[in-house]
C-alpha cells in the first residue's frame, strides 16, 4: 500500500518505510526510525522531527568524524554525513532530545555555555529554547522526571552533546542561513 501524507507523525507510526521527497525528487527512502535517527542531508533532518541547526565551516576531516567551526562559538565535533571537504560550508543537525544538561567534566566532546531564553512545560516533558552557539532559537526537550533540573528564564547552563548524535550535512543553499 502506498500512502501519501504530510502528516509526520501519521507517516512514523503507520509506515514500514517512507520515501521523503522534495521538488518531486526522493530525498531519502528507510525505515521511520532511519530516516529520524540517521537523516542523510538536511531537508530530512529538518522535514522529519524537530531539529537543532548550527551552520559552520568544516576546519578537519578524520574518518567518519570531523570538527566543524562554529564562528565566534567554537568547534563542534560531528558525524561526517554529507560534507564536501575541509574548508566548506555545512550544517549541523541534532535532535533536541539528544542534548544533555549540564554534563559532568570530560563527559562529552561537544560543550557549550546556554543561557535558557524560554521553558514551556508540556507534560511528558519541558521544551527549553536557549541561546547558544550565537543561535537563540535551540531548542532542548528535558524529560519530567524526577529529579529533573528545574530551569527558568535567564539562568545560565552548560550543555554537551557527543559526537555521533550531531551530523555534519549538506552546505546551506538559497534562503537558508549562510556560515557566518
Amino acid at each position: 500500500v502506498v500512502y501519501v501524507t504530510h502528516d509526520q507523525g501519521e507517516a512514523l507510526t503507520m509506515s514500514d518505510r517512507i520515501a521523503v521527497f522534495n521538488d518531486g525528487v526522493i530525498q531519502q527512502l528507510a525505515a521511520p526510525a532511519e530516516l529520524y535517527e540517521r537523516p542523510q542531508n538536511a531537508f530530512v533532518a529538518q522535514f522529519i522531527g524537530e531539529n537543532n541547526r548550527l551552520y559552520g565551516k568544516v576546519v578537519a576531516m578524520n574518518g567518519t568524524s570531523c570538527k566543524v567551526e562554529i564562528a565566534g562559538a567554537g568547534n563542534v565535533q560531528a558525524l561526517a554525513i554529507n560534507v564536501e571537504a575541509v574548508g566548506r560550508p555545512t550544517v549541523l543537525s541534532l535532535r533536541p532530545e539528544r542534548v544533555k544538561l549540564n554534563p559532568a567534566p570530560g563527559t562529552l566532546p561537544n560543550v557549550f555555555s546556554a543561557q535558557v531564553a524560554e521553558v514551556i512545560y508540556l507534560g511528558d516533558h519541558v521544551r527549553t529554547r536557549v541561546s547558544v552557539c550565537g543561535h537563540d532559537d535551540f531548542v532542548i526537550k528535558l524529560p519530567n522526571s524526577e529529579g529533573a533540573v528545574q530551569l527558568e528564564p535567564g539562568t545560565a547552563i552548560t550543555i554537551g552533546w557527543k559526537t555521533e548524535d550531531c551530523r555534519a550535512l549538506d552546505a546551506p543553499t538559497g534562503t537558508e542561513a549562510p556560515y557566518r
